[in-house]
């Protein structure tokens, strides 16, 4: 009986199974993930005849671009927190505006949106802003809440933006070797949307309360230099800083990745900070990294078994041809699955498909921009959507101002669906 099982109801079982541990909350992603790619190379192992990725063929579904550039962004962000550049950055934002909470939403969802453009450590930047910001708003006598929830949303949103903005995008990127510039010259449009829609829905929840407030000081009683320990550190650091933008956006015309760059750059502050940053290393979410290089084998095992040749083939049936109708389904397809559960695994899947839907001969280039955009605007739904909502609400909480995921659902979910609507339009008036 147990050899009538086949390879391919195995691969489908186990990568259920772990979608279901997340899902439920019985184990964290990593070690889910882990779990399964040790089930699957270990029945390999035990029964030949059901082998369905041995542990050499694993690795070779593993894109070691994506996890150097992971660890490399993750890398340069924590060492531009640890030399003060976001504490400095936050004071000059609140001054620069007189602390007015309405100005100051603005800039701080502008400077957000930037450097999680720039940078793509979702996390890291959601966390250190929110903490610069409630750092601020109690100095002010201010609720930080609404900044926060600001912060958090546009992070998400702009995590389409480009080839580097989120782990979406960047296994995306990776997968259709496009460019920073070709991403981004292609979702500027839906992210300005969205970020409209983000703009809109914050000054209406927040009209009556936070945007009328009064702040104990219209300048902040600390200067930005007295935030910098070492100000030749400093100045180097953030040179290094747009050194890896600018790598981002050259380093294909000279033969340098993404991922090779910000290694290059987070290697290079390291050295030069040495103990003067401070551990640095230890601070890199390893947990994230291996997550993603299991779910890249889980994917491949997969794909080895046929499964993911199936699956596009059921999509290519239902879209039958109609742009309109296949980015619809994608994109709202993406936004709510990613509303209540982690996208990454989800794009992994959905990215070997439109792979084999793409080599089959169907034109599925619009498709992975709604996967993009939508996997990046379902992250505001709800607060387990994402690893940095997870993170910040944690870290707010624990400050004393806590975010219920009630009180985070009414402005989240209309956001996601109102959002969703208007780049659906964008995206079929650009492509359909």
């Amino acid at each position: 009986m147990v050899l009538a099982i086949d390879p391919k109801t195995i691969a489908i079982g186990v990568f259920v199974g772990v979608y279901l541990l997340i899902i439920l909350g019985l184990r964290e992603l990593a070690v889910a993930s882990l779990a399964g790619v040790a089930i699957l190379v270990l029945i390999g192992a035990m029964f030949p005849d059901l082998t369905v990725i041995t542990w050499e063929e694993a690795w070779h579904f593993v894109d070691f671009d994506v996890v150097a550039l992971l660890i490399g962004v993750i890398i340069v962000a924590r060492v531009l927190s640890h030399v003060g550049f976001f504490r400095w950055l936050g004071i000059h934002m609140a001054n620069l505006v007189r602390c007015d909470p309405m100005k100051m939403m603005l800039l701080f969802m502008g400077i957000s949106a930037l450097l999680n453009s720039l940078i793509g450590a979702t996390v890291v930047i959601s966390l250190i802003m929110s903490v610069v910001v409630m750092e601020i708003m109690d100095v002010l006598d201010l609720d930080p809440r609404p900044l926060v929830l600001n912060i958090i949303f546009v992070v998400n949103i702009t995590g389409m933006s480009t080839s580097i903005s989120s782990i979406p995008t960047i296994l995306i990127a990776s997968a259709l070797g496009l460019s920073f510039w070709d991403f981004l010259s292609v979702m500027w449009v839906p992210t300005l949307a969205s970020t409209s829609v983000l703009l809109a829905t914050m000054f209406y929840a927040y009209r009556g309360s936070f945007l009328r407030a009064r702040p104990r000081y219209t300048r902040i009683p600390i200067t930005p230099s007295e935030v910098i320990k070492d100000k030749k550190l400093f100045a180097f650091c953030v040179i290094m800083f747009f050194a890896m933008v600018v790598g981002f956006i050259i380093g294909p015309s000279v033969g340098l990745s993404p991922g090779a760059v910000s290694l290059i750059v987070a290697a290079i502050m390291l050295i030069v900070g040495g103990q003067r940053i401070g551990p640095v290393i230890r601070e890199v979410d390893w947990e994230t990294i291996l997550s993603i290089v299991s779910l890249l084998m889980l994917v491949g095992s997969l794909e080895k078994t046929g499964v993911i040749a199936d699956l596009s083939h059921a999509l290519a049936r239902w879209f039958g041809g109609n742009k309109a109708l296949g980015i619809t389904a994608m994109l709202w397809l993406s936004a709510l699955i990613s509303a209540f559960i982690d996208n990454v695994p989800y794009t992994m899947t959905m990215i070997s498909t439109l792979k084999a839907m793409g080599r089959a001969g169907f034109d599925v280039g619009p498709l992975w921009w709604a996967l993009a955009a939508g996997t990046s605007l379902g992250g505001n739904g709800t607060i387990i959507a994402s690893y940095a909502n997870i993170v910040v609400v944690g870290e707010v909480s624990r400050r004393g101002y806590r975010i219920d995921p009630i009180s985070f659902a009414k402005i989240g979910l209309p956001l996601v669906l109102i959002s969703t609507a208007l780049v659906n339009l964008v995206l079929i008036a650009m492509f359909a």
